[in-house]
C-alpha cells in the first residue's frame, strides 16, 4: 500500500536528501529511511576524512589558499571540510623540530592527508547521486514499518 502525502513529493525529498548528504554524508539516506546504508556511509566517510586530517594535521590538510584544486574535492565532503577548515584557523600549528635526530618521518604525511580528504569528497559526490536516485522512488508502507511488524497481522 503506497503512502500519498502532499509533502512527500519526490522533488522536495530529493532536494532535502541531497543537501543533507552534502552537509553530513549519510544523513540523506537516514532522512529517506535507509538507516543501515546511512550509518555505514556516515561512519565510513567520517572516519576516512578525519583519519586523513589526523595524519597531516588540521591546519595543513584543508587549505583553500595553498591547494585550491584539492580543496574543490575536499569541499564536496560538506560539513567535514567546513569544520576542518574552521578548526584549522583556530588551531595554532605546533612547529616540528627541523633537524632533531629523534624525529623520524616516513613518507609524505601531508600529501597523504590531502588525498584522503579529497577522496572522501569525491566519494560523497557518488553518495549524493545515490541518494537522489533512492529519494526519487515513492515511499512504500512496507519501507516504513519495522522488520518485526511487516509480517504481523491482526
Amino acid at each position: 500500500m503506497k503512502i500519498s502525502r502532499a509533502e512527500d513529493k519526490p522533488q522536495i525529498r530529493m532536494s532535502v536528501a541531497a543537501v543533507l548528504t552534502w552537509l553530513l554524508p549519510g544523513a540523506g539516506h537516514l532522512f529517506i529511511g535507509e538507516r543501515m546504508r546511512g550509518l555505514i556511509i556516515l561512519v565510513t566517510i567520517a572516519l576516512t576524512f578525519w583519519g586523513g586530517v589526523a595524519i597531516g594535521g588540521i591546519s595543513n590538510t584543508v587549505s583553500p589558499g595553498g591547494r585550491s584544486l584539492w580543496f574543490m574535492g575536499q569541499i564536496c565532503a560538506g560539513g567535514h571540510a567546513l569544520a576542518a577548515w574552521g578548526l584549522g584557523h583556530w588551531v595554532d600549528p605546533s612547529p616540528v623540530p627541523k633537524k632533531d635526530p629523534t624525529f623520524v618521518a616516513f613518507g609524505r604525511s601531508e600529501e597523504i592527508s590531502v588525498v584522503y580528504t579529497a577522496i572522501c569528497g569525491m566519494l560523497n559526490v557518488l553518495v549524493i547521486f545515490d541518494v537522489l536516485v533512492r529519494a526519487e522512488k515513492p515511499m512504500v508502507e512496507s519501507d516504513r514499518a519495522p522488520p518485526a511488524a511487516k509480517g504481523a497481522t491482526g
